[in-house]
């Protein structure tokens, strides 16, 4: 792995960054749900199918994927992306489930403050009610792939537009507010980043002969 994952990733965070910045003015200096709905309403037939299935790049199960995937490249950075997996989803089910419990998602919260104008709902979208903030989609897809942009640097960029993909459909899908994905890309970036300094660091101060081993097919081979 790169000495130092800020600068390895340096296409994906200083992008985001800027894009983190900008979004957060916006929803500082416009009427609350604006940035919402803006989303939201510009949808399509084909958007529909798109985001719809796009969205499960956030989901869990793909991180799983990844992490197992990454034994054919290094034990080590196997390793680093299930402890980001793990560390990213307790933080944001914990937050959503202890601190913010009550934090209404879109449609739960317009049924209760009519005067907005009508959601767009895909058919067959499961619509929850609770547990808006933060998007734990969206921390999920912001950790996987900025850990990938640690590992691949120069596909940075196209790592993030695939991690702003996800947090466009959470809102697209009437599924999380805008400030929700904001908040979840910046948990799932920076505890990320902590993982990989911090469990690389530790694994360098305590070096195995495993952590240079990979599969080859399914052989297990050294370096």
């Amino acid at each position: 792995m790169p000495s130092s994952p800020l600068l390895a990733a340096r296409w994906f965070l200083l992008p985001y960054a800027a894009l983190l910045l900008a979004l957060s003015a916006l929803l500082l200096l416009t009427p609350p749900q604006t940035a919402f709905f803006w989303v939201n309403a510009h949808h399509s037939a084909l958007g529909d199918w798109f985001f719809g299935l796009f969205t499960f790049i956030g989901d869990g199960a793909f991180y799983v994927l990844v992490s197992l995937g990454l034994l054919w490249v290094r034990f080590r950075w196997a390793l680093l992306s299930l402890l980001s997996f793990l560390l990213t989803s307790v933080a944001a089910q914990s937050l959503k489930r202890l601190a913010f419990t009550g934090h209404p998602r879109p449609v739960s919260y317009f049924e209760t403050h009519p005067g907005f104008p009508t959601l767009h709902l895909v058919a067959g979208e499961t619509m929850n009610g609770l547990h808006s903030f933060p998007s734990g989609h969206t921390t999920t897809a912001f950790s996987v792939f900025v850990l990938l942009s640690v590992l691949a640097p120069r596909w940075g960029l196209a790592f993030l537009l695939m991690a702003v993909g996800v947090a466009f459909s959470r809102v697209y899908l009437a599924q999380h507010f805008v400030e929700d994905v904001l908040a979840g890309s910046a948990l799932g970036t920076g505890l990320t980043l902590v993982v990989l300094g911090a469990g690389d660091a530790w694994l360098a101060r305590n070096p195995r002969p495993w952590h240079g081993w990979r599969l080859r097919g399914r052989q297990l081979v050294r370096g």
